[in-house]
């Protein structure tokens, strides 16, 4: 009871001061009558009669008010809905000066329906739309929700900003019971509507895209593939083995797809390489406040983020890049539904369980592409007699963008080195994971990152496929390697195509990367004894003679 007291003693406090600023006056004169429940005061303006009179900061009457027909075309122009973007002051000073004649007689035009107009919808907010129609309608809280049918509290939550969303049946309820004409209906919409949209700047220092690489080159086809995408599917994801760029290409592929998303573009790390993951309810955290709902609007229970995140990019236009995401589950939450909103998913994993997804699996870029990078990063270190050795360090990179950046990257901080002198240091296989690494940027430390989410099993298929001498294999040689049953040996082969340290090929065989072959050959002779290693050398040798044989017939 106390609570509601303290309301109405608000939406008192607000009305005085709108009467205060000449509107109740010019109502009251545009219409040659006194409100009901109102009084006139010596000066002809029309206060409540709960107010003996006024408080010690009312502003005294400014001159002689206007009547007529134009004091009522400026009320109406005062009550249109763009009029509530005004500030209070704009607002008492644009009415105030209506309300005086100017010293030549003349009437200044500082309030109009030109002026007015000038302010959008989403500027002014539903609630205090809401709140003038209602009154201007002389109705309570509880006659209009009586009429439209909707709760009490509903409507004071959507007065008092509360509830910026309403539904779309809702808006249409309140207007029919409001009796709006056309065009205040139309506006009433418009600002239901612009309610469900982004403020006008998202939240400063929320999950913003990263800057874009400057020399970006060689994945032309696959950025207008993600260009296209449609509000039919708007989930993609973006997968490949460590090193291939995927973060790189989204970023640079949402910048130019700022234009299309102008509710904004977000950018979110999902740490799903870290030993904890960040966690959805965290995730959704960070973006609903992105998206612009404060922090006290945000619920505490994980699901109930997850729907309002949904809701919101179903009807605005909003791309959110989730970056290096872990698996489905941690993703799942902040999945969003057919609308004008749309997400890209990056992972090394493939997420195979993510349903109804645009799928991108990335690899190694084309020969060209590469050399291509590699001739874009050295720019004028090289010259077209350098075209040769740049095609072989592209090759010892296994053309993968970030051992191509690391290489160029050498190249630059070796003033003396020639392209010649690092293709022939990454020639030897035993130091070429050594050979690419600069600053804190190895690409060993690459494939570490994906190799630690392996468990003891698949660890142990991982090192032990570097000693087929083929170039791909399958689940029988891999239960050879291991000692497994083959359904064990299959699963974790599956594993680690699906993790991105293996490729996959034709039918049910895989293979490796050349760069992540050399990884695994290291972690073979880390990780394993020399005499380990021969007897399983010995063991994989006698399964190839024996399979060769009865291929042979």
């Amino acid at each position: 009871m106390a609570a509601e007291r303290w309301r109405l003693g608000w939406e008192r406090w607000w009305e005085w001061e709108w009467v205060r600023a000449g509107g109740g006056l010019l109502h009251s004169r545009a219409h040659g009558r006194t409100a009901p429940g109102r009084t006139a005061g010596r000066s002809g303006l029309r206060r409540p009669s709960w107010i003996r009179r006024p408080p010690h900061w009312a502003a005294p009457t400014l001159g002689r008010p206007r009547t007529g027909p134009s004091a009522h075309r400026a009320v109406r122009a005062a009550r249109r809905p763009t009029a509530l973007g005004m500030s209070l002051t704009a607002f008492r000073v644009s009415l105030a000066a209506f309300c005086i004649r100017s010293n030549d007689g003349t009437t200044p035009s500082t309030i109009t329906e030109t002026s007015c107009s000038r302010v959008t919808p989403e500027e002014s907010g539903f609630g205090p739309l809401l709140r003038l129609h209602r009154r201007s309608a002389g109705l309570t809280l509880e006659e209009l929700a009586e009429r439209a049918g909707v709760s009490v509290r509903a409507i004071g939550d959507m007065e008092r900003g509360r509830s910026r969303s309403p539904q779309a049946r809702t808006v249409t309820a309140l207007a029919g019971a409001l009796r709006l004409e056309a065009t205040d209906r139309a506006a009433f919409t418009e600002a239901a509507r612009a309610g469900r949209r982004r403020p006008e700047e998202p939240a400063a220092g929320w999950c913003p895209l990263p800057p874009d690489v400057p020399d970006f080159t060689g994945r032309d086809p696959e950025t207008a593939w993600l260009l296209q995408g449609g509000q039919d599917t708007p989930l993609t994801v973006v997968s490949g083995a460590p090193g291939t760029g995927k973060s790189a290409l989204a970023v640079h592929a949402a910048r130019q797809a700022a234009d299309r998303y102008r509710d904004g573009c977000f950018f979110l790390d999902l740490r799903g390489l870290d030993a904890e993951p960040l966690p959805a309810g965290e995730a959704l955290l960070r973006l609903l406040k992105a998206l612009g709902v404060r922090g006290r609007d945000i619920p505490a229970d994980t699901e109930e983020r997850a729907a309002l995140h949904r809701a919101l990019l179903r009807d605005r236009r909003a791309l959110v890049v989730l970056d290096n995401a872990a698996r489905e589950a941690q993703v799942r939450p902040l999945l969003p539904v057919a609308g004008l909103g749309a997400v890209w998913v990056t992972a090394r994993r493939a997420l195979t369980g993510l349903e109804h997804a645009r799928r991108l699996p990335l690899g190694p870029l084309p020969a060209g592409a590469a050399t291509a990078m590699l001739g874009s990063l050295l720019g004028a270190r090289t010259t077209a007699a350098d075209a040769g050795a740049l095609a072989e360090i592209a090759g010892h990179c296994g053309r993968l963008p970030l051992a191509l950046r690391i290489a160029g990257t050498r190249l630059l901080s070796r003033p003396g080195w020639t392209a010649r002198d690092l293709a022939d240091r990454l020639a030897a296989q035993e130091r070429r994971l050594d050979g690419l690494a600069v600053g804190d940027l190895h690409i060993e430390s690459a494939f570490a990152l994906s190799h630690a989410q392996l468990n003891r099993e698949q660890r142990l298929l991982f090192r032990r496929l570097a000693l087929v001498p083929g170039t791909d294999f399958g689940g029988d040689l891999a239960a050879v390697l291991t000692g497994f049953p083959a359904h064990l040996a299959d699963q974790f082969l599956d594993d680690l195509v699906e993790l991105g340290l293996l490729v996959p090929v034709e039918g049910d065989r895989a293979a490796f990367h050349d760069l992540i072959r050399l990884f695994a050959a290291r972690r073979l002779r880390e990780e394993e004894s020399p005499e380990e290693t021969r007897a399983v050398g010995d063991r994989l040798s006698r399964w190839l003679l024996n399979s060769g044989r009865e291929q042979g017939g």
